[in-house]
């Protein structure tokens, strides 16, 4: 079979400053090896110098294509000891100690140079990684792009994979923000949409484990739609670089605990507000798919899917949802055979705030193998009409009910639940 190896993956993110360690304008005494010893010098000296040590706003894959998560690092002696958002024992967030050290190259060098397993274990190939090789391309050793004037945040970029990364100084115990870090996530992971309008721009914000998908019509009445990775933080959300929106420019977003309205970070001082049309909570999560929740119209075309991936394959297939793929694109997605991806892509079409329309959008990755030795088309071609949403719990749903108002016998429940080898439930 000639299918590619594709996994589901995370987004990533990274904070861009402007960098302090050269002017092209200045006449230096020195030269550029001993100005870049003395960064280095200066570095390791700014690093163990924080109290409560700093925060590591960490990104995967490149071009952020496989995750971000947040860590603290302490810097001690050459010893740093590093925990990770989520990551608890009974007491308290697991610390991991290893050694660090600054060296010099094409720049000055941080680098993680004993293994430590909060941190290297993302470069380990495993089962279910995204590459065979370097796991989640994960990088260990980092360029020194730069120190902000009050010396409260330093600029990474992974040597290897050359994703931007901060450190940022913290003003708290690291197991403190640790646990505001995962309040923030939990509550405002609910917020599964988000809409912006300042008077003259409006947009919508759908959340991903770490990335919003940003939808907005640009000044050429075209339709964009745009891939925003992110990092929790204390606070908030923080963009892994600004983003412009009509004429504010929009660093992240600010979280308010049990408020629905939110200051952006921003220039024109914005705020968000959480939707819960059902078009928007559809649209942002992923919905999975049953044989029994099918109805009679759908349910004979997954049916003759499902077989042929038995019969042609060799493959039971893993889980299938309706919702967004990393790769881009929200449709039609499934594994099978414990690795093989795919993605039939749906274009999108709402009406006010409960009319969906589904159109073929497309194969992506193992996608179009399937349709054409599989019967993917068998499907997904019920989905592709008009349908009137329901569900249960409009700011926690837990399934959505479709309605085809073209075919009143095409009725489809898609549930929030993980539904695995869904042939059979």
């Amino acid at each position: 079979m000639k299918k590619v190896l594709l996994y589901i993956m995370f987004a990533a993110v990274g904070l861009g400053l402007q960098s302090c360690l050269h002017d092209d304008n200045e006449v230096f005494s020195q030269s550029a090896a001993e100005r870049i010893d003395a960064v280095v010098n200066e570095t390791s000296a700014l690093l163990e110098s924080a109290e409560y040590g700093w925060a590591f706003n960490y990104y995967m894959g490149q071009e952020y294509a496989y995750g971000s998560f947040v860590m603290t690092a302490q810097f001690k002696n050459g010893k740093v000891t590093l925990k990770q958002q989520g990551n608890m024992d009974v007491d308290g967030y697991v610390a991991q100690t290893s050694t660090y050290k600054m060296t010099r190259d094409q720049g000055p060098i941080l680098s993680f140079d004993t293994y430590n397993d909060i941190l290297h274990a993302y470069g380990d190939p495993s089962l279910g990684s995204p590459t065979d090789v370097s796991g989640y391309e994960a990088d260990f050793e980092f360029v020194i792009m730069g120190i902000s004037e009050d010396q409260n945040v330093i600029t990474l970029k992974g040597k290897k994979f050359g994703n931007y990364m901060s450190l940022v100084r913290l003003e708290k115990p690291s197991d403190d923000y640790l646990a505001a870090v995962d309040n923030v996530a939990e509550n405002m992971g609910s917020f599964a949409a988000m809409k912006y309008d300042d008077g003259t721009t409006t947009a919508k914000f759908y959340y991903g484990a770490s990335a919003y998908t940003l939808k907005y019509t640009d000044e050429d009445g075209e339709e964009v739609s745009q891939l925003i990775p992110f990092t929790f933080t204390d606070s908030g959300v923080l963009f892994n670089e600004p983003i412009t929106l009509g004429d504010n420019i929009i660093a992240g977003i600010n979280y308010l605990d049990g408020q629905e309205t939110l200051p952006l970070i921003d220039t024109k001082d914005q705020s968000i507000t959480v939707s819960y049309d059902p078009v928007d909570v559809f649209v942002a999560g992923n919905w999975y798919i049953a044989a029994s929740n099918l109805g009679e119209v759908a349910a004979a075309g997954f049916k003759s899917f499902t077989d042929a991936c038995a019969k042609n394959e060799g493959e039971d297939v893993d889980y299938c949802y309706i919702g967004t793929y990393r790769s881009g694109g929200f449709g039609f997605c499934f594994m099978s055979g414990g690795r093989y991806i795919g993605l039939e892509s749906f274009d999108v079409v709402t009406e006010g705030e409960d009319i969906i329309t589904f159109s073929f959008g497309g194969s992506v990755g193992n996608g179009g193998w399937y349709r054409s030795n599989d019967n993917l088309a068998d499907a997904t071609t019920p989905f592709y009409s008009t349908f009137k949403l329901t569900t249960d719990d409009a700011k926690n749903p837990t399934y959505f009910i479709l309605s085809d108002v073209n075919n009143e016998k095409n009725v489809i429940k898609l549930v929030k639940e993980v539904i695995t080898y869904p042939a059979y439930k």
